[in-house]
């Protein structure tokens, strides 16, 4: 089976127009540092007050981690390879507590109004 792709925006012809959005579409990137004691759920990361609308908020991997935004609660994951076994899936949030001190300078890309 093949990889279904759905644009944000229409495509014209075979010409595909990335900025469909219209208004001032922002691009912010900047780094995020973790502290010595990661909480369940996640680090609060609330950027809202550089966006009406966020769109998208990328991270770069880093010393074997991998990040994700949740945007209902404002929050970026800690998220480790889990290959114990196959009913964790293939990520698994970092354990409550776990000392992520040294992950500093995580870059991090954010596309919004």
């Amino acid at each position: 089976m093949a990889l279904g792709i759905t644009y944000d925006c229409g495509s014209y012809g075979a010409l595909f127009t990335p900025q469909c959005y219209g208004g001032q579409l922002k691009i912010i990137t900047g780094s995020i540092a973790f502290d010595n004691s990661y909480p369940t759920g996640g680090e609060s990361m609330d950027i809202s007050e550089m966006f009406t609308n966020l769109l998208i908020v990328l991270f770069e991997s880093k010393s074997g981690y991998v990040f994700e935004y949740d945007y209902s609660n404002k929050k970026v994951k800690a998220m480790v390879g889990d290959n114990d076994g196959a009913s964790d899936g293939p990520l698994a949030e970092v354990a409550n507590g776990t000392n992520l001190s040294a992950l500093t300078a995580v870059r991090f890309l954010a596309i919004g109004y």
